[in-house]
């Protein structure tokens, strides 16, 4: 149990489910799927009516997934922008039988599963309202660094930055020989791409959900670099997990007010 009143429990484990229920009592839950478990495919949207597009998608993502189509739950969502003015989606695919298990163990002790989302579109409440672009950089243990570029909450791209897996266990000196000119690189590339083929006005700003102790290293060089101001999201006591949850808890909430 965290300050915050969270806690954490191992959601394979069947002893974690009841010690979570008796925490929360009867209770639904919101998911939020991480990395590891969903792969995001662009496609360009089917040529089927607007009532078969969900069955066609599968077959549409086959070639491009990790799961097999019989193990596939599908759906998608539409980023605010795409370039050249393309009816393009962004497929989110991720495995059943996982999401199933999770169900069942869930009910066995009273708790409901809810929506279910991800990180890209969860994150997005941690964004201030503006309507020039802000380009987010998060950072999950053993996963890529990600990149996503909003404006006004709305989705206009997001991208895995290969080689910071290990940004929590990197040293600033690390960072600042050469894996931070890598980073500068990456990020001009993205911005450049924003501007350039989604016809979108320049970045305002960063906002970053980093390891906290290469909040003040990051901070500096992005200013530094790129001239724009850079948001610190969490603190040394404030997991990503649980700014996560935070995020969570407010995307459900303007989920049940639109309902």
């Amino acid at each position: 149990m965290d300050e915050q009143g969270g806690f954490s429990f191992d959601s394979g484990n069947a002893a974690g489910w009841q010690d979570a229920a008796k925490r929360l009592g009867p209770c639904r839950l919101q998911l939020v799927l991480t990395a590891s478990h969903y792969q995001i495919i662009a496609i360009d949207r089917p040529s089927v009516p607007d009532d078969e597009l969900q069955q066609a998608l599968p077959f549409a993502v086959r070639e491009l997934a990790t799961v097999p189509l019989p193990r596939m739950q599908v759906d998608y969502f539409q980023l605010a922008a795409n370039p050249a003015d393309r009816d393009a989606l962004q497929v989110v695919v991720s495995d059943k039988d996982v999401l199933a298990k999770l169900a069942v163990k869930a009910d066995a002790v009273g708790i409901s599963i809810g929506l279910i989302s991800i990180e890209e579109l969860v994150l997005l409440e941690l964004l201030p309202s503006n309507p020039r672009p802000q380009i987010m950089l998060w950072h999950q243990t053993d996963q890529p660094l990600k990149l996503l570029i909003a404006c006004d909450g709305k989705l206009l791209f997001s991208r895995a930055i290969r080689g910071f897996n290990q940004l929590d266990n990197l040293t600033e000196l690390e960072i600042e020989m050469g894996l931070f000119d890598a980073l500068q690189l990456e990020l001009q590339r993205s911005m450049d791409y924003l501007e350039r083929q989604l016809r979108q006005p320049p970045a305002d700003g960063f906002a970053l959900l980093v390891p906290p102790q290469h909040h003040a290293l990051l901070q500096q060089k992005l200013e530094q670099s790129f001239g724009l101001p850079v948001q610190l999201l969490g603190s040394a006591e404030q997991t990503p997990q649980q700014l996560m949850a935070h995020a969570a808890a407010m995307a459900r909430g303007h989920d049940e007010d639109t309902n």
